[in-house]
């Protein structure tokens, strides 16, 4: 609708509310002969007449005026519902953004501790949750079909996606309780040289930090990898089956994996799981850039 056609509408529904030319011109803010042009206007591209006059400034709207002042009412209504949209999109206020994590994200409450704050500051922002390995998410942000992810932090990461740690946790090993090593409440790193260990598939081409090596590195050894399963869930099945060991987020204790016990490391530094927030390094919409600003809050020391 153009906006002539609009400023029609809000002329015609003045003058019916007001039934006199000189009181609706006021409050309109222009003259008698103008509002008395642009009716006229409006009867014409209608082909009905709206109102009769009363003498030389009353008018009365006809059958057709009556019935037409309602549906003018809804289209400003509607017009002005829309501005406020509007409005609201473009300060961030509403819109819909989706957002990925991984497993480990979900097993920490950092997912809902963070993004239900967030929502409860933009309940006009619908944010839909997505359950994606890291590069599943790396993927998707770059194809534009994910807006932000909960991965793995990296200390780099492909052209076109930024981001930053916003929580980090201790790194455990988890043994098959029949483990001779579950009988020692901590767990040096050097006493693993000779265990088989479980690992997760590497991420290719993002240099992720792998916590099994750093495990090694501490103890002195290169760990030795006799099997790589698609996530850390599936590692812990592996390690219930008494396949090897392996070194997991703090986090993965509230998961329920039957004969499966977890240890500390006895070192002053134990190997830290970081999880990044990540994104296009393209400016984001308003909403993607309210919860941009919501993150960088959040987000934690190098």
């Amino acid at each position: 609708m153009s906006e002539i056609e609009t400023r029609l509408f809000r002329y015609f529904v003045a003058l019916a509310e007001e039934q006199h030319f000189g009181r609706a011109a006021f409050n309109l803010a222009i003259s008698p002969p103008t509002l008395t042009n642009q009716i006229q206007k409006l009867e014409a591209r209608l082909g009905a007449k709206l109102v009769v006059r009363r003498g030389n400034t009353h008018v009365e709207l006809t059958e057709a005026g009556n019935r037409f002042l309602e549906r003018a009412r809804n289209v400003l209504r509607e017009v002005s519902e829309a501005e406020a949209v509007a409005r609201q999109a473009a300060r961030g206020e509403i819109g819909r953004l989706e957002v990925g994590f991984m497993t480990v994200a979900s097993l920490t409450g950092l997912v809902d501790r963070l993004i239900g704050t967030f929502q409860q500051h933009y309940a006009g922002i619908e944010v839909v949750l997505r359950q994606l390995t890291t590069m599943e998410q790396i993927n998707a942000i770059l194809a534009r079909t994910l807006d932000f992810g909960f991965v793995r932090a990296s200390n780099q990461y492909p052209i076109g996606i930024q981001g930053f740690v916003v929580s980090r946790q201790p790194t455990v090993l988890a043994l098959p309780s029949g483990h001779p090593l579950t009988k020692q409440n901590r767990i040096k790193p050097s006493a693993l040289k000779e265990e088989s260990f479980i690992d997760p598939s590497p991420d290719l081409n993002v240099a992720f930090w792998n916590q099994t090596y750093k495990v090694g590195m501490l103890g002195g050894f290169t760990p030795k990898i006799v099997r790589r399963a698609k996530d850390l869930i599936s590692v812990l099945a592996c390690v219930s089956a008494g396949q090897g060991v392996a070194v997991v987020s703090e986090a993965f204790k509230r998961v329920d994996m039957p004969n499966v016990v977890y240890r500390e490391f006895e070192t002053e530094t134990p190997p830290q799981a970081s999880i990044a927030f990540i994104c296009r390094h393209r400016e984001p919409s308003p909403a993607g850039q309210a919860l941009l600003r919501f993150m960088r809050q959040h987000a934690l020391p190098d």
